[in-house]
């Protein structure tokens, strides 16, 4: 299933403070966790930590 997800960077990886929004596409398999597959995928992309990843909204 193709979702995409609308999401915040609330810090970058030293910790200092920022307000970036986004859109990603994800390709998830039936019964996967998508907001916990996207949270990770997104805070190692952009090398922060999983609290600076906040999750807006899921389409399908």
């Amino acid at each position: 299933m193709n979702v995409k997800i609308h999401y915040r960077i609330t810090q970058d990886r030293a910790g200092i403070p920022q307000d970036y929004n986004g859109a990603r596409h994800f390709v998830v398999r039936e019964g996967e966790a998508v907001e916990d597959t996207a949270r990770s995928q997104l805070a190692t992309d952009y090398q922060v930590p999983h609290s600076a990843v906040e999750i807006c909204r899921i389409e399908s």
